[in-house]
């Protein structure tokens, strides 16, 4: 649904949106009262909502709906750019911020992350630290960069076929030190950044009658 004013910025989104063979615009509305009474009966799933309105601004709006417990989601669109605004915005969980004058290219951007989103949640019952990063843009959802320092490329493959390789349940940084013939302390570096990419789970072994051990295991489907 678009909730917009500006004939242009409407007319731009509705056309933009409708060229997604994913996305179809189910209502368009120019005012807060319209929108209220479009959404009751349209239920949509993404709303493009703009802040100065007739009757009103998208931020109450957007307030009303989430106390009356909507599950929809918001992509904000509008010229105000004060620091304030968005923060109420985000409050509020808006999953983008378009500012006017709106770009045909950042429309269909917002779109392509949107889709990646609510496709990685239906995809996935349950998320690591990595999958949470990308979700809330701590990364791009597709990042594209090299290994971090401190991890070679060459050493994190032979690592990643050792474990293929053995298919061990359980190991911990000082079995695979000593397989790959590097310390405890190289091997728990990438054993933790592995971890922080859902290869391996850590796992604490407290049956040790002291301190607990740190053991990792391999995550299925990586």
């Amino acid at each position: 649904m678009i909730v917009e004013d500006d004939v242009r910025a409407s007319y731009l989104l509705e056309s933009t949106v409708n060229q997604d063979s994913d996305f179809q615009v189910l209502a368009i509305s120019e005012s807060v009262a319209d929108a209220m009474l479009q959404y009751a009966v349209f239920q949509p799933q993404l709303i493009f909502v703009d802040i100065t309105l007739p009757d009103g601004n998208g931020i109450e709006f957007m307030r009303r709906l989430r106390k009356q417990g909507a599950q929809c989601d918001f992509i904000m669109t509008t010229a105000e750019r004060e620091t304030t605004t968005v923060e109420q915005a985000v409050h509020l969980g808006v999953i983008d911020y378009l500012v006017k004058p709106i770009r045909m290219s950042r429309v269909i951007q917002a779109l392509q992350d949107y889709k990646a989103y609510k496709q990685q949640l239906l995809n996935q019952q349950q998320v690591n630290q990595s999958d949470i990063d990308m979700l809330l843009r701590k990364r791009a959802l597709k990042p594209e960069r090299d290994t971090p320092k401190g991890i070679d490329a060459t050493t994190l493959e032979s690592l990643k076929a050792l474990l293929e390789q053995q298919q061990i349940s359980e190991f911990s940084a000082e079995e695979i030190g000593v397989q790959m013939n590097v310390s405890r302390v190289t091997a728990r570096r990438y054993l933790e950044f592995l971890e922080s990419e859902g290869v391996v789970q850590l796992v604490l072994n407290y049956k040790t009658g002291g301190r607990p051990q740190r053991l990792y295991r391999t995550v299925l489907n990586k």
